[in-house]
């Protein structure tokens, strides 16, 4: 009785270990698909940078990971092939079941491979087309005229109106302050893109005149750096992207220390474009040049999600098999005690819900029964050789009135 309740309670105790172990194999196992997110959002929609504490965090994770779940996967095989050399029970059907477990982790795996890096190579070929490269650079040389075409229009225009000005000192050398700054404002009025300020300033950044509609509170004072350009004949165009403007420093021949300086509102909204196009384009060009650097990062992270994802399968692959295979082995092994004579054996009923359960049952059962059986018939057969005893006893002390008929 001792015997059998300790039989019993080692029992119940492998039972605890083996769910222990199931819970342990289910929490590895959702590890690595959680890692994997985890390492997507950090690398994809967080953006935090390579150089971030959480990326270093969720790539030491991984790494860690990764070098569990191998090991377990290692002992595991380990464990199969001392098995089967063994010919331990079961053995055999959890090394087939594993090693088709393992096969269908990898087949799907290799074939998502395949065609993601078909898939991105397609769509990278076409991003990087010669009909697209040679839209983005259309798109760069359209900005750059617009550009292009606001400068030489805000020099044309100043270099016109510091024209007529000294054209109109010439002819007048002694043209007044006054005068002057009616024939500002009448070389103002003829522009016909038209100029928002008009100011005529010394080499200091200092006004001397106001043109039409130009007033102090307007007035952005050009750079040192920009006065000595104008003051040594250079056409200076300066563009002002906060105020939306484009101006102009132009110096006056005909007047000693005297500068013209204009400016001209341009869209604020095209600015925008064009500061857009060229970070699109430079964008763009440095992809392209990377064009090989980001499959290979493709690649790297696919493989890296790839070998968590697979160990994770392999590992629960193959606590599966062995979950099938063990119970297997166990029948298969009694089976043979049982054709040996051994009515005696029973074997442990795992309580996994499903037909192996009720297998193992029905086994218990049958050689439970069986064995009644066998008492029974070793019984009646002791009975009857007893009686025949008996009865020879019976017919050997019977020495007269017995006669034979043939």
């Amino acid at each position: 009785m001792e015997g059998r309740q300790w039989t019993w309670d080692k029992v119940a105790q492998l039972r605890r270990q083996r769910k222990a172990r199931a819970l342990l194999t289910f929490a590895v196992v959702a590890l690595g698909p959680v890692l994997a997110v985890l390492t997507y959002l950090v690398l994809g929609p967080l953006n935090l940078g390579v150089d971030s504490r959480q990326l270093r965090l969720v790539l030491l994770a991984d790494f860690v990971y990764v070098l569990v779940v191998a090991g377990l996967v290692l002992a595991g095989i380990v464990q199969m092939v001392v098995a089967r050399r063994r010919k331990s029970a079961g053995s055999r059907l959890h090394m087939r079941l594993t090693g088709v477990f393992a096969f269908l982790a990898l087949l799907p795996t290799v074939l998502v491979a395949v065609f993601a890096v078909l898939t991105v190579n397609v769509g990278l070929e076409g991003w990087f087309s010669e009909r697209v490269s040679r839209v983005v650079g259309n798109s760069l040389e359209a900005a750059q005229a617009y550009e292009q075409e606001h400068r030489d229009g805000m020099q044309q225009d100043a270099e016109a109106i510091a024209t007529f000005l000294d054209r109109a000192k010439r002819a007048n050398v002694f043209l007044s302050e006054a005068q002057l700054r009616l024939a500002l404002a009448q070389a103002q009025s003829r522009i016909q893109r038209g100029l928002k300020k008009a100011y005529i300033i010394d080499s200091q950044g200092e006004i001397r005149l106001r043109g039409d509609r130009s007033y102090l509170f307007d007035f952005e004072k050009p750079g040192a750096e920009s006065l000595s350009q104008a003051m040594a004949g250079e056409t200076v165009i300066i563009e002002d992207w906060d105020n939306n403007e484009f101006r102009a420093l132009a110096r006056l021949d005909a007047y000693p220390d005297h500068l013209l300086y204009v400016s001209r509102d341009v869209d604020g909204e095209i600015l925008s474009l064009l500061d857009e196009t060229r970070e699109t384009v430079r964008v763009y060009q440095q992809l392209e040049s990377q064009r090989g650097f980001v499959l290979f990062e493709f690649a790297l992270v696919y493989i890296g999600f790839a070998v968590i994802l697979v160990l994770a399968a392999t590992w629960l692959g193959m606590w599966f098999a062995e979950r099938l295979a063990r119970p297997v082995g166990r029948l298969a092994l009694a089976a043979e005690r049982v054709g040996a004579g051994d009515l005696d054996v029973q074997v442990v009923v795992e309580e996994t819900g499903d037909e192996i359960e009720q297998l193992s049952g029905l086994f218990n059962r049958m050689t439970r029964e069986l064995k009644q059986q066998r008492a029974r018939l070793l019984e009646n057969t002791e009975q009857i050789e007893r009686r025949r005893r008996l009865f020879d006893s019976v017919l050997a002390s019977v020495t007269a009135g017995v006669v034979g008929v043939d």
